[in-house]
């Protein structure tokens, strides 16, 4: 049985538990009682391991008010998506900001690739595998599979939209599935700006990147992420236009599909290919 050694103290509205030097491990978890301020959201203290007071109360309120956003702007908008993954997504943009699958990229591109691979999944399971018992389980399967090998192609690893994939092998869909990819990467757009109007408030986000070693117009996203995520909010205004211009809302669609291209495949251009596993 391994035995841990620490300690249990209060300092001010804080309860700490701090490992003594040496023992088995040299980390430090917290239960921090701070209402939210700016230290509170810093790196050092804003990160997995700590349960804050200030993360509680800022992140839920967040990840709440995201998910009714984005319910309210599709019914008004008419603009079918759907909100489980999406739900997922509301909590990582406003609890989980420091994880890199919570960067604009991940997001948008991470659903708009999984829709497509949940409904490649659903053509190929419902043409090998009709009227039998095997056909939803080979939809599920395949769609995970289909939006995994697509979401670490384009660099876009984003868990949520898994569930994005899933869902088309046994929910109908909110609107045709040819427009299902581009209609989740709209609800994506929201979902990334309500994290940078929410997020900014006390911290920079997105959160500082390790391959982004120059920080454009202080964002820590390299120009064609930047690029590519103001084509799709732009797409996203003028698909919101539906309900009164079909003939706009169609522009918006192919803005929207314009700004994913830029995003999901930039980094083609500069990618290192390594053929053989370096030497121990």
């Amino acid at each position: 049985m391994r035995r841990e050694h620490g300690l249990l103290r209060i300092q001010g509205p804080r309860i700490i538990y701090d490992r003594f030097p040496g023992s088995e491990e040299d980390t430090m978890i917290q239960f921090r009682l701070v209402f939210p301020t700016r230290r509170e959201f810093q790196q050092d203290v804003y990160r997995p391991g700590v349960i804050s007071l200030s993360r509680i109360l800022w992140g839920s309120l967040g990840g709440g008010i995201l998910l009714l956003i984005i319910g309210l702007f599709s019914r008004t908008f008419q603009v079918g998506v759907l909100y489980p993954p999406l739900a997922a997504t509301c909590f990582i943009n406003a609890t989980c900001v420091y994880l890199r699958v919570a960067r604009p990229k991940a997001i948008i591109v991470g659903h708009f690739v999984s829709t497509v691979g949940g409904l490649l999944a659903v053509f190929l399971g419902e043409s090998l595998f009709r009227d039998t018992h095997f056909v939803i389980p080979v939809k599920l399967g395949l769609a995970v599979l289909f939006a995994a090998i697509l979401m670490q192609v384009f660099d876009a690893d984003h868990p949520p939209a898994a569930a994005t994939a899933a869902i088309p092998a046994i929910l109908p869909l909110p609107t045709p599935a040819m427009l299902l990819p581009l209609h989740m990467a709209w609800g994506a757009v929201i979902a990334v700006v309500f994290a940078f109007v929410w997020n900014r408030v006390w911290f920079e986000w997105p959160a500082p990147d390790t391959h982004c070693r120059v920080s454009w117009f202080n964002l820590h996203m390299e120009k064609a992420d930047i690029l590519g995520t103001g084509i799709c909010a732009l797409g996203f205004m003028l698909m919101c236009v539906k309900p009164w211009l079909e003939i706009i809302y169609e522009v918006g669609l192919l803005t929207m599909l314009a700004g994913v291209v830029v995003l999901a495949t930039h980094h083609f251009f500069t990618i290192k290919l390594v053929r053989d596993s370096p030497a121990n």
